[in-house]
């Protein structure tokens, strides 16, 4: 996948002799889908310095700031010069064509099912071998890993559990932390208020280096719409 960003996990498909390599958004997508992407892009612009919240606002602080992924470029672009709406910024680059790619790409490599909403089990080896990396915490814990609360409340209204009335109650301090479930747009509000940040979007599962996984991390099913 296109790209600067650094860490990468390395696996090796079973009906291909070529390595793959995912970086920390594709991580971020095996680990809770494509909410948990875009609250990492908002946590890994705002650590840069690329982006800053203001009230329910976001905004890009320079004009062509680097960014290293196509989410990221996304994300500035939206919000870029005047800053925008955080919730609607996010939603344009959650439901755009650089979430998409991530999926279908996922998908094709065996780590996602064809509705790409479980992994298989070779994406469930491969988040596991991410693990060891040196990655932050937040891609696989979610927000319960980020200490600053601010951001942290920033981050999660800016990204809701749902839409309409589970947006609103995500607003309204009314929804507390979600991340136990994935990133499924139909579930109840119910589901969402119970839930917590603590635990991995996909429900039952959980600077340099990379993991490899050998040929045992191939197999899975394939990707398609």
């Amino acid at each position: 996948m296109d790209g600067g960003i650094p860490v990468r996990t390395i696996f090796r498909r079973r009906d291909s002799a070529a390595p793959r390599t995912l970086d920390i958004y594709d991580i971020a997508y095996l680990a809770g889908g494509p909410r948990r992407v875009a609250r990492t892009a908002l946590i890994e612009l705002r650590e840069r310095g690329a982006i800053k919240f203001i009230g329910s606002r976001v905004r890009a602080l320079r004009a062509g700031d680097p960014a290293d992924h196509p989410i990221e470029r996304a994300l500035i672009k939206q919000c870029h010069p005047v800053g925008k709406d955080a919730y609607s910024a996010v939603a344009e680059v959650r439901y755009g064509p650089e979430m998409k790619k991530i999926g279908r790409q996922l998908a094709s490599y065996g780590l996602l099912g064809r509705s790409r909403q479980r992994l298989t089990p070779a994406g469930e080896r491969v988040l596991e071998s991410a693990r060891e990396e040196a990655l932050p915490k937040y891609v696989f814990d979610g927000l319960a890993a980020v200490q600053d609360e601010r951001l942290r409340t920033a981050v999660r209204e800016a990204t809701p559990y749902q839409d309409g009335l589970g947006a609103s109650l995500v607003r309204m301090g009314e929804a507390i932390e979600d991340d136990d479930e994935y990133d499924r747009e139909m579930d109840s509000v119910s589901d969402s208020a119970s839930a917590s940040d603590s635990v991995s979007d996909w429900g039952s599962h959980s600077g340099g280096g990379h993991a490899s996984c050998g040929s045992g991390c191939g197999g899975g099913g394939g990707g398609g719409d």
